[in-house]
């Protein structure tokens, strides 16, 4: 996961989110089966309007294992909307993802999860990559609750799955054989720092 620097959110978000997240909470209340949908600002759904600004905070990569492109583009309810239903318009709470990140996680949450736009969020406090497999792990040199983090993100968002550890391997050596790319013209940003 790349450190993530989150914008203020746009002023119409902020004066909904809360209204919009108490009214999906009461039809949830009232019937354990309601389907979510996004709500409309504009006669365009609210998930239309965030899209190109969530993509701008992670430069066209996948929030969580920073595959590029994200195609098609997903927001990630961070927390669960099914679970926080309040938290379901709530600027923090919102990621663009990749569709293997998204069917990976889908409604699973743990406290411990690592967030990426989280202040004190380092990829090399939590995580390293093993060269030799392209597998994310645990950093051997963090202490046992950073671990543990970085335990429950790598397989709630199966990030040494859907062929992820070949393509971080292929990347390392795109990367090494640059020919005048930029950073973020590379998946896995995150080994390259």
């Amino acid at each position: 996961m790349m450190k993530l620097h989150r914008p203020a959110p746009p002023d119409w978000l902020s004066k909904h989110w809360e209204k919009w997240g108490q009214d999906y909470h009461q039809k949830k209340s009232a019937n354990p089966s309601h389907t979510f949908r996004w709500r409309s600002y504009q006669k365009i759904a609210v998930n239309h309007h965030l899209i190109p600004s969530l993509r701008a905070m992670t430069k066209d990569h996948c929030s969580f294992c920073d595959l590029l492109p994200v195609v098609p583009y997903t927001i990630e309810h961070f927390r669960p909307k099914s679970r926080f239903p309040l938290f379901a318009y709530h600027w923090e709470n919102l990621f663009i993802c990749c569709g293997f990140c998204q069917q990976a996680k889908l409604e699973f949450f743990a406290e411990a999860l690592l967030k990426p736009d989280e202040p004190e969020y380092e990829y090399n406090r939590y995580f390293l990559c093993n060269p030799v497999t392209g597998e994310l792990e645990p950093n051997p040199k963090a202490n046992e609750e950073d671990q543990q983090r970085a335990r429950i993100t790598i397989d709630l968002y199966k990030l040494n799955e859907f062929g992820r550890p070949t393509h971080r391997k292929r990347e390392i050596k795109k990367f090494v054989l640059n020919a005048g790319l930029t950073i973020d013209d590379f998946s896995f940003r995150f080994l390259f720092l």
